[in-house]
């Protein structure tokens, strides 16, 4: 990679493994906008940094490819989709979520997503289908909605 990125996100998208936004240990929590890909096919990195990627200079930990070849992830109120080079609004953001997101994930067309209104309060789960991006609550048992730090999906 072209330079060092602590808090950064990686997800394969488009073909590759993006390693999006972060920051250098020495500008701790000044994120950067820019975007690297490894292209597993050549082993290499690609030689230029995508500047800009994110637009906007922000933490990346709730960037999901869903499967379909596009980016998503939550910007101020909205789920936003990286599409022809932009991020455009596809969805708006429940308002039980809207304020600390805290894990997205995604599998057959749909994007879980956990959150809570704010720091501390309980957390709750939404389901947003991607074909006509409407939400579904998803009911959680109380002991299951204490905050979240991480969390994977596998698919067999």
């Amino acid at each position: 990679m072209a330079m060092d990125r602590d808090e950064c996100k990686g997800v394969f998208y488009a073909g590759k493994f993006h390693v999006i936004g972060g920051y250098d240990t020495e500008m701790q929590g000044q994120f950067s906008t820019s975007a690297e890909a490894f292209d597993v096919a050549t082993w290499q990195w690609d030689h230029e940094v995508q500047n800009d990627f994110l637009e906007t200079a922000t933490c990346p930990n709730n960037c999901v490819d869903c499967g379909d070849g596009t980016l998503y992830m939550c910007r101020s109120n909205d789920v936003v989709a990286h599409k022809s080079s932009t991020w455009q609004a596809v969805a708006e953001l429940p308002a039980e979520v809207r304020s600390n997101t805290t894990y997205m994930t995604a599998w057959q067309d749909k994007m879980f997503m956990i959150g809570s209104p704010r720091f501390g309060e309980a957390h709750k789960a939404y389901m947003l289908n991607l074909k006509d991006y409407m939400w579904e609550k998803i009911e959680m048992s109380e002991e299951y909605t204490g905050h979240v730090q991480s969390g994977c999906l596998f698919d067999i």
